[in-house]
């Protein structure tokens, strides 16, 4: 999640809060020394406003600063939503919700698709090995701060035994600030599991947190309370997870993340780290792992994918 800069806004606000250059625009015209100080007025902002727009297209001026900006704070989105796309113009940074376990509170811009794949997802516990091709993410942008997601496991295997189609869950994302200003953004997200391969429904409902700590450096905080159906009914977990981003080298980034989740009988805690890889503003890589901290959680895991947007 990139911050949004005001600099230009600000210098133009100080333009206008100069009484010097704007009082004498609203004097009398009708006398001569009026006249002639609106014109004086008028040569001095007309000169400023200039100077501005030099800097702000300058390689060495302003325009470097915001060459990460997507959409300024001041772009009125609300217009577009999924029958009228947003323009590529104010298309925002792309912000996948893996490969942490920490979603991203930045929703998919209006009209706007996103898919997000796991190609290869392996896990770990005493023994017993789970791997999953191909769960799928597809986000849809349904207004400026509203998309909605559909999420499926498309093959599995559990000791030998495969699942060509698992559940399909389906989540809402709802973000209360920082789509496309400030330095933080908040979501949140409710989302339903229908029984397309165990036999009980089940929910919740999840709320990201983040800001940036420094211009590259990102921090995530997510709670998440969870409605889990099994085999003596239905359990609460909550699940909470802290995570910092940070540039490596290029356009290759990490991450480095917590995760607890809490049950009746038994608290899991794992450490998560992993890679993206930027190939451009509409397609990312990315590889991680995830280890068990005590006995209570699974031993090891390991994952890769990527995310693209049309």
């Amino acid at each position: 999640m990139k911050t949004p800069f005001i600099l230009t806004f600000g210098l133009i606000g100080s333009l206008i809060a100069d009484d010097q250059t704007i009082a004498p625009l609203l004097l009398d015209r009708n006398t001569p020394s009026s006249e002639s100080g609106a014109k004086r007025a008028n040569k001095d902002l007309v000169d400023q406003l200039h100077i501005l727009s030099i800097t702000a297209s300058s390689k060495d001026g302003l325009a470097p600063a915001l060459d990460h900006i997507s959409a300024t704070p001041f772009s009125d989105k609300t217009q577009y939503h999924l029958f009228n796309p947003t323009p590529n113009n104010l298309l925002r940074d792309l912000s996948p919700d893996r490969p942490d376990a920490t979603e991203s509170p930045i929703t998919v811009d209006a009209g706007r698709y996103q898919v997000e794949t796991s190609l290869f997802d392996y896990r770990r516990d005493q023994g017993n090995e789970t791997f999953t091709y191909g769960q799928i993410n597809m986000k849809a942008g349904l207004t400026h701060n509203v998309d909605l997601q559909a999420v499926i496991d498309i093959r599995s295997e559990t000791l030998g035994d495969w699942t060509t189609f698992g559940d399909l869950t389906i989540r809402l994302k709802y973000n209360l600030w920082g789509n496309d200003s400030g330095n933080s953004a908040l979501a949140i997200m409710p989302f339903v599991t229908a029984p397309t391969r165990n036999d009980e429904w089940q929910g919740g409902i999840i709320v990201p947190w983040a800001t940036d700590l420094t211009d590259d450096v990102s921090f995530g905080l997510q709670g998440q309370l969870d409605f889990v159906n099994d085999n003596t009914g239905t359990e609460t977990e909550f699940l909470f997870t802290a995570v910092i981003g940070y540039p490596i080298i290029g356009n290759l980034g990490g991450y480095t993340e917590y995760i607890g989740v809490i049950s009746d009988n038994r608290y899991e805690s794992y450490y998560s780290g992993g890679f993206t890889y930027e190939i451009n503003k509409n397609f990312v890589l990315d590889a991680g792992i995830q280890a068990g901290l005590n006995s209570d959680s699974e031993d090891f895991g390991c994952f890769t994918g990527f995310t693209t947007r049309f």
